[in-house]
């Protein structure tokens, strides 16, 4: 008694939650005009903050005000505007280290964007996903959540973004060494530039975690079985803990395993969070329905009208213009005998 009552009180909870989504995903569906463009401002805020704080060189890209301004321009532009803004705004910053640095970043960030972002213009976002994680020190959160958001063609650009963290890093070095103006602290600048992208360790293993679980997630999400996500998301989990054991082996580099568990939870609950969110933000509600009968499996892609009203007007519409034809027809007819 106790479990079907039990039972009962979930299933109306989930009843009131999926009520809460679908009137939150009219709301959205009514105001897509106000609703996306503060949804886009909140995303580029959190990219260019990450941005001033891993980078944080020139004293004009530094001020909050100017941090706010570039949010809103990339907020009104098209997504794929942020990508150049970001990359823009990022070399200011090198270039005030030195020249050296920001040539090289210039020519990193022109490679990234000729090797995949040219021809998968969709997931850039997923390259600033990371700095952003970075940012509020959960990185190994960012693997899940991408999987989950952009898929398989999320992977090249999660590489790609723990690549300019790392670049970050190097530069913060570089900066303090440079600051001495001194001969030999040039030199050694130089040569942990030249060696950042060629034996960082610690990069070449986060980008080797975030790979495996990027692939397992994305694999187990895209096939057609219950509780798919869930299965995907506990999945990734576990690649994520134990690809962080697997991979610091293999390069030899030692991992903050609680910091990889920590980031892997927050992980979890963000790609819940993020599922709930593209149901909500997902105004056309597409679903792939699977059914099967003695001979064969079904797979059925469902796309609701989005707006009803009008169909029902263009339903209606012809019936208005027939009737005066026909009455013309039945005139001309008795007019004719």
């Amino acid at each position: 008694m106790i479990c079907l009552i039990s039972l009962k009180m979930g299933e109306d909870k989930m009843a009131q939650l999926i009520n809460l989504r679908n009137n939150i995903r009219q709301f959205c569906r009514k105001q897509d005009e106000i609703v996306t463009p503060i949804l886009k401002f909140i995303w580029t805020l959190l990219v260019f903050t990450a941005i001033r704080k891993q980078f944080g060189y020139s004293t004009l890209a530094n001020k909050p005000e100017v941090t706010i301004l570039l949010a809103i321009i990339a907020a009104l532009l098209p997504d794929g505007f942020l990508f150049f803004m970001t990359g823009m705004v990022i070399a200011l910053h090198t270039f005030s280290v030195s020249l050296e640095v920001g040539a090289v970043f210039v020519v990193m960030y022109t490679i990234m964007y000729c090797i995949y972002v040219r021809f998968f213009p969709n997931y850039s976002y997923a390259v600033l996903i990371v700095p952003v994680f970075f940012m509020f020190n959960i990185p190994f959160a960012a693997p899940i959540v991408i999987a989950l958001v952009c898929g398989i063609g999320g992977l090249v650009p999660a590489v790609f973004g723990v690549v300019i963290y790392h670049f970050s890093v190097c530069t913060k070095d570089i900066a303090q060494l440079l600051a001495t103006n001194e001969a030999e602290n040039e030199i050694e600048a130089f040569k942990q530039l030249s060696e950042v992208l060629l034996k960082n360790r610690e990069m070449y293993t986060t980008a080797l975690i975030f790979a495996m679980t990027i692939l397992v997630t994305s694999i187990l999400l895209k096939l057609s079985y219950d509780y798919a996500m869930y299965i995907a998301i506990a999945a990734g989990t576990v690649v994520n803990i134990l690809g962080s054991l697997f991979a610091g082996y293999i390069v030899n580099q030692d991992v903050e395993t609680n910091m990889v568990i920590f980031g892997s939870v927050i992980g979890v609950v963000l790609a819940i969070i993020v599922r709930f969110g593209q149901g909500i933000l997902d105004y056309k509600h597409t679903e792939r329905v699977q059914f099967e009968d003695d001979d064969y499996y079904y797979y059925v892609k469902a796309v609701p009208k989005l707006d009803s009203e009008k169909a029902k007007k263009k339903a209606t519409k012809p019936e208005k213009q027939e009737k005066p034809e026909r009455q013309e027809r039945q005139e001309r007819q008795e007019s004719a005998v």
